[in-house]
């Protein structure tokens, strides 16, 4: 790769492993009733590690248009690879996934369908066939059921493919699909689906981030864009600054999760970081008063998942598809799931991996993206700042993929606290992630943010290479 003095990669080389949408599509959803108009772009990036330059992008995307029989409902995926086969695995979810939760939900909806007509008069006589779009939509449970058997049918097949090896290797899988209004989300893993709400208060200031390193204007993104500016989109109006808060649709499992850390010692994993199981930290569970998706972990060293006295997998998540040696001891492929119903009051979707999210919460994503004039822009500036923000406080950058939405929906939302009223989704918010822990101290002031925290070392002064990448 193109590298300058100081070892960076060139602006022509960033460019070279970005691949995009070419510009925003447009779709319209829903129902006839309530109308979803939804306007999508994506864009991945593959890493920079100076050890593995020439590694491949082990994330994965999907966009399914016309899903499950219906051509007014979309999945929208997102898939990262870890592991040295990783990217096999993330692009075997990504061939294998879509297909398997389009099976089972058509099962479903058919099986609902004939059970109709036999609560009728006459039977199945005046059926037309096979017909989707007559088939009855789905309530939440029923879809969740689906997608449950989906994420694991696709796990058991990755285990028994012949061209993936997932024993020390695998992938997250975020899935979010609209099914009418009904919106569906499930995760494996810490990539993250977050929500753009509108409420009528104005969020103190203090809980925003403010956004740095977005100094450009829009003529130099449309430039970068070689002049395209979507013209063809109308503008989407956002609510004032203050007023579009965060939702958080998905929860990281990681270790830093007590929740999660419980289940998973129950099984008989083992949880310490690199440096506690070197012996260069003492044992303790104390994670931090972070929480992932409102605080951002720059110590870089995070609690990993260990057979018991063994220094493997250590997987910094507990839920992925593949993983089979993981799988031992407690690390499932058994999604998280949440469903609410879209209403006027949402305006933005942002589905990604980590690599966005490492340095980034949820809160400056949505600001950020707000700020834009199409999901494509949207798309640019949040991998830009994602990658800036990789290089302020390590050598090397995560793969960074993304795929935002813009929303226009026609529902009005429930009142009074029901599910998917703003007082609803704003308490979801607020417990997503449970309590707190006490935060461990980061790197001090003085510390060079630009050099990565495993550029240490050794008892012999040799330098020790960076730990694999979960």
């Amino acid at each position: 790769p193109k590298l300058d003095e100081s070892g960076r990669l060139l602006p022509e080389e960033v460019v070279r492993r970005s691949t995009s949408s070419i510009t925003t599509k447009t779709l319209t959803l829903g129902t006839e009733e309530d109308p979803v108009i939804v306007e999508y772009a994506h864009w991945t990036q593959r890493g920079y590690y100076p050890d593995d330059p020439h590694k491949e992008n082990q994330d994965e995307f999907s966009v399914t248009t016309k899903f499950a029989g219906r051509d007014q409902d979309i999945l929208l995926a997102v898939y990262d690879g870890h592991g040295k086969r990783g990217h096999e695995c993330s692009r075997f979810a990504k061939r294998k996934l879509p297909g398997s939760l389009n099976k089972f939900l058509r099962q479903a909806r058919g099986k609902k369908y004939q059970e109709q007509l036999k609560s009728q008069p006459g039977g199945s006589k005046g059926a037309k066939g096979y017909d989707p779009d007559n088939w009855p939509m789905l309530e939440p449970d029923e879809y969740k059921l689906c997608c449950r058997k989906g994420f694991l049918e696709v796990n058991k097949d990755m285990h028994k493919a012949t061209n993936v090896e997932d024993t020390i290797s695998g992938t997250t899988a975020i899935t979010v699909s609209l099914h009418g209004t009904l919106m569906t989300v499930c995760n494996v893993g810490d990539s993250r689906a977050v929500l753009g709400h509108e409420v009528d208060f104005v969020v103190d200031n203090s809980e925003i981030p403010t956004i740095k390193g977005l100094e450009e204007s829009k003529e130099e993104i449309e430039e970068a864009n070689n002049g395209s500016t979507d013209d063809s989109i109308h503008q989407k109006q956002f609510p004032e600054t203050g007023k579009l808060v965060a939702i958080p649709l998905s929860r990281d499992q990681t270790p830093y999760r007590k929740d999660e850390r419980e289940r998973v010692k129950k099984k008989g994993a083992a949880i310490m970081s690199i440096d506690q199981m070197e012996g260069k930290e003492e044992m303790h569970e104390n994670w931090g008063d972070m929480v992932l998706g409102e605080d951002v972990d720059i110590h870089g060293d995070p609690p990993r998942v260990w057979i018991e006295g063994k220094d493997y997998p250590g997987t910094a998540f507990t839920r992925s598809l593949g993983d089979s040696m993981a799988e031992s001891i407690g690390v499932t492929a058994e999604p998280e799931m949440l469903s609410r119903h879209l209403t006027k009051n949402d305006h933005m979707l942002i589905v990604a991996s980590d690599g966005i999210f490492e340095f980034i919460t949820n809160q400056e994503a949505v600001n950020i993206a707000a700020q834009c004039d199409s999901p494509i822009i949207a798309c640019e500036r949040l991998v830009k700042h994602a990658y800036n923000q990789w290089l302020v406080y390590e050598k090397r950058t995560d793969d960074i993929t993304i795929i935002v939405c813009f929303l226009n929906v026609n529902k009005d939302p429930p009142k009074d606290g029901a599910t998917g009223s703003t007082e609803d989704l704003v308490e979801l918010a607020k417990n997503m992630y449970g309590n707190r822990p006490v935060r461990k101290t980061p790197r001090g002031v003085d510390d060079n943010l630009s050099s990565s925290i495993y550029d240490k070392e050794n008892d012999n002064g040799e330098q020790k290479e960076e730990p694999p990448q979960q």
